[in-house]
């Protein structure tokens, strides 16, 4: 067997569409299966835009065994800023025949070669195969906390599909929302480490980003150890108007304190929240010490709306404190950061910093699942 790492071009669809019908009858999901056209539909490669993806094949003579992507961006990090590689959807036939349970590592091999600055993130869980793999490499892993507001109880007790899973705990859950105890407890919760309202915040709906955005870059990308460039240009291509991303400029006075992206989202028998209305915030920038006021009308933003249940996954320390201070609850968390040993050495001490770098949802393959 002798395996090639080669860059997906048009020829190799059929073989790739082999690849995927071999995965689905072990068993794989279609939502872990390869895409079938070698141009992506999200971040195409184009010319002079510096973020974009690129998919790379695992083969074995004229069929596929294997196959990553790779997203490019640029990235602050060790005092300057550099390009860096997510790697994402590895998949290798070894799931579901060990005669090619090598691939995998000859993929990451591969990627590492070519880009040494990589980094993984999401996984489902430090306990999964893809980061034991990292883990064993040498790479650093980290969770990303993982934060949620309720604001319809009810609605939260009858259809967060984790507290439901016997028929004990829905009988309790149904009974404190029929009861109104849910709602007492929940809020108080909330209310425990919350802070009064700043009132002199204010926010604008905005349509995509300009100059505003650039100068909030410009200005406070180096209060982080680690994070992915959010300029206007780049934003544009991440949030784009003609999809249902919500964007807010949040200010006080004249000045501009910073950004959110938002989803709002009804869930349809989700594995976890159920049919709820799901408030996502997505991705946001600003200084470390304005999140709590992006925070705050992020929250808001999301609470008017009338979403049933707010989330958010964020790294950044002070970023987890203004979600706290603005009532989210911390939860299990299944959304693990990976940065590979070149990265992590340019973060010095990566178990002294890693509060200290930035990663949301909208730094991965997007808040697809939000």
């Amino acid at each position: 067997m002798a395996i090639a790492i080669q860059p997906y071009t048009e020829q190799w669809i059929p073989a790739v569409k082999a690849f995927n019908q071999r995965l689905a009858a072990g068993g794989i999901a279609p939502e872990f299966h390869f895409p079938e056209s070698h141009i992506p539909s999200w971040l195409p490669k184009l010319e002079g835009r510096r973020i974009y993806q690129e998919f790379y094949l695992a083969t074995d003579s004229d069929a596929v065994r294997g196959a990553y992507i790779l997203k490019f961006q640029d990235f602050f990090v060790g005092g300057k800023i550099q390009p860096v590689a997510y790697y994402h959807l590895p998949i290798s036939e070894g799931i579901v025949n060990k005669m090619y349970s090598s691939i995998g590592v000859h993929m990451l091999r591969s990627a590492i070669k070519a880009q040494p600055m990589l980094y993984c993130l999401g996984m489902g869980g430090v306990d999964r195969p893809l980061p034991r793999m990292l883990k064993a490499m040498g790479w650093s892993l980290s969770g990303v906390p993982f934060f949620f507001k309720v604001n319809n109880t009810p609605r939260f007790l009858r259809h967060m599909a984790p507290l439901r899973e016997s028929a004990l705990n829905r009988r309790v859950c149904d009974l404190a929302a029929v009861s109104g105890a849910g709602a007492i407890a929940i809020n108080l919760l909330q209310r425990i480490h919350s802070k009064r309202k700043d009132r002199s915040v204010t926010v604008e709906s905005v349509s995509s980003f300009g100059e505003w955005a650039d100068v909030l870059w410009r200005e406070y990308h180096s209060h982080y150890k680690l994070v992915g460039t959010r300029d206007a240009a780049n934003l544009k291509v991440l949030y784009p108007p003609d999809k249902n991303f919500l964007v807010i400029k949040v200010s006080r006075g004249a000045e501009v304190l910073g950004w959110a992206v938002m989803l709002d989202t009804q869930m349809q028998n989700n594995k976890y929240f159920g049919n709820l209305r799901v408030g996502s915030i997505a991705d946001c920038m600003a200084s470390p010490d304005n999140a709590q006021a992006v925070i705050q009308a992020a929250s808001q933003f999301l609470q008017e709306r009338g979403v049933d249940l707010m989330v958010c996954n964020q790294s950044h320390a002070a970023w987890s404190a203004a979600l706290k201070s603005n009532g989210f609850l911390q939860g299990p968390s299944n959304f693990i950061f990976a940065g590979s040993k070149a990265l992590g050495e340019l973060l010095a001490s990566f178990e002294r910093n890693k509060d200290q770098i930035y990663f949301m949802r909208g730094d991965g393959d997007g808040p697809v699942n939000l």
